[in-house]
């Protein structure tokens, strides 16, 4: 990595079960049950869990009747996104006293740039510690990653949860790197891994030491080269204080499986396109700019696919030609679910964390 990336301090904060957090402020009785935020009827699905249920196996996007089977105890509580959204706020507002360079990545994680941040004689571990321990006086705990770069900031909030931290130094990046498998690079999702293995690659050290070339030949040459370098540790990305819409989408959970084509087909253009055009803002289709469009199913074992296509211009016909596609792998499965998606022009788009390998 180049010297300046050598001499940043990046750190990835992550609330750890953060809806269930929220949940417990307001019901305090909570903390002493297993619970998950979501839906646990027959077509519910997990939100999360706190960390009572996760002992018995419960966890983020689990069918709601599954959890129950895991956890007969299990507390379903309805989402309250807009407690969520501000009790996210207020951490923000902790996150600005130490640093201004603060970049949310999702509303319960955000990224920090500490590079030149003073409190603490400027070290960033006690800066982390003193903003959890604040974050715990509101009620909710987190965990936390640094280093030098965004990729293992984030792999190393994972390292000590929940409520701890973890320091890689930028010498140690490789190795750290190294010893880690391939599932947790961002990114690398189970399709990939199975290419991946299939051709031999199983830990970051295998990519490490191999010829780029041969990723670029698995992946594509976009996604191989990038793979190949995060494996290095290079990730030269800013921290991005103000964020790009990268996509617009909508989705619903069908209030009964559909077994036909037709019925998905008037589905589109009765309800999901509608959704899709206000979400976007309600101007014209043909004056809607894309990256690409995609469309998803889930069926009704919960297994899901999608089908996306290179688009400059949002298409709407575009979307039943993807169904058509899509419908003949449900394989007698019924259809439980149908979202659709604008990828958006990315002008960051080298930049960008997550490898899309899948």
């Amino acid at each position: 990595m180049v010297q300046d990336s050598q001499n940043r301090k990046i750190a990835l904060l992550d609330l750890d079960a953060f809806f269930a957090a929220v949940e417990v402020l307001k019901q305090p009785k909570l903390a002493h049950v297993p619970f998950a935020v979501g839906g646990g009827g027959e077509r519910g699905v997990v939100a999360t869990a706190n960390y009572l249920a996760r002992k018995f196996g419960v966890r983020s996007a689990m069918p709601g009747h599954q959890a129950r089977r895991l956890c007969p105890e299990l507390v379903f509580v309805k989402p309250d996104m807009a407690a969520y959204k501000a009790m996210s706020k207020r951490v923000q507002e902790v996150l600005l006293q130490y640093t201004d360079r603060v970049e949310p990545a999702s509303i319960d994680e955000f990224y920090l740039d500490l590079t030149e941040n003073t409190a603490f004689q400027g070290s960033a571990s006690l800066t982390l510690e003193a903003i959890r321990a604040e974050l715990r006086e509101l009620g909710v705990s987190a965990s936390a990653g640094i280093s030098s770069q965004k990729m293992v900031a984030k792999i190393a909030s994972e390292d000590r949860k929940p409520d701890g931290q973890s320091v890689v130094p930028p010498q140690q990046i490789v190795q750290y790197l190294a010893a880690l498998p391939l599932r947790r690079i961002p990114g690398v999702g189970p399709k990939s891994q199975e290419r991946l293995a299939a051709a031999g690659f199983h830990n970051v050290s295998d990519i490490q030491t191999c010829d780029p070339q041969k990723l670029q030949r698995i992946l594509g040459e976009h996604s191989g080269m990038l793979l190949f370098q995060r494996c290095l540790g290079i990730d030269e990305r800013p921290i991005q204080t103000t964020r790009l819409r990268k996509q617009i989408s909508v989705e619903e959970t069908l209030h009964r499986d559909f077994k036909h084509l037709k019925e998905a087909e008037r589905f589109l253009e009765t309800t999901l396109l509608a959704s899709l055009k206000r979400r976007a803002g309600d101007g014209r289709w043909q004056d809607m700019k894309a990256k690409g469009q995609t469309l998803k199913l889930k069926f009704s074992d919960f297994n899901q696919t999608t089908v996306s296509r290179v688009s400059n211009r949002v298409s709407p016909s575009l979307y039943y030609q993807l169904l058509a596609e899509a419908w003949p792998r449900a394989k007698g499965r019924t259809i439980r679910l149908i979202g659709l998606g604008i990828t958006l022009p990315d002008p960051e788009e080298d930049r960008q964390l997550e490898l899309e390998l899948e």
